[in-house]
């Protein structure tokens, strides 16, 4: 026999459990939260534009809670991304 199975009784076809993929989460959170703000910056340009402290507005606060989102995904997305490449390595090569 050419290719032998970890397990005699595994088809070659069988397929555990699908991993969890970080990715899929970052870029639907982050594309959402990019298509509502541009929704709003097209629709509803007087809400974004009102005052809440001095010459800040809604749009720029809006803009900072957006970066905020993406910097705190892409955190979680790093920090699982590695712990699964750990997962993954042998042993001995820690």
């Amino acid at each position: 026999m050419a290719h032998q199975h970890a397990h005699p009784h595994t088809s070659p076809f069988h397929q555990g459990p699908r991993p969890h993929r970080p990715g899929r989460s970052f870029a639907l959170v982050n594309g959402l939260t990019f298509a509502v703000h541009l929704l709003l910056a097209c629709v509803a340009e007087d809400l974004l534009a009102t005052r809440v402290a001095g010459q800040i507005n809604l749009g720029v606060v809006a803009i900072l809670a957006q970066g905020s989102l993406m910097l705190w995904s892409a955190a979680r997305y790093d920090r699982a991304a590695a712990h699964e490449e750990a997962a993954y390595e042998p042993e001995g090569e820690h």
